[in-house]
């Protein structure tokens, strides 16, 4: 069974003892938001996820290998190119 971003996140925090507010205050975001990719509302960030997959010893393929979070980054990108097409 593939586990889901929101899932690893959590798993990964837990057997660190940490909280979400520890999480949140290394990458200087709110624990709000921490929240909100523990439990899929939200994703972090590319630059975020290079923080906490170091803050995780994990690398950032498996800690995103989820095709549901591929899916996301994949609008994303479309959406961007789109957006700088329009600009030119």
């Amino acid at each position: 069974m593939i586990m889901s971003f929101p899932n690893k996140l959590k798993q990964c925090r837990t057997q660190r003892q940490m909280t979400q507010q520890n999480i949140a205050d290394i990458l200087n975001v709110s624990r709000k938001t921490v929240s909100g990719w523990e439990n899929g509302r939200s994703y972090p960030d590319v630059n975020l996820l290079i923080s906490i997959s170091d803050i995780f010893y994990i690398s950032v393929d498996d800690l995103i290998r989820d095709d549901r979070m591929l899916s996301y980054y994949a609008e994303k990108e479309s959406q961007n190119n789109k957006a700088s097409l329009v600009l030119y």
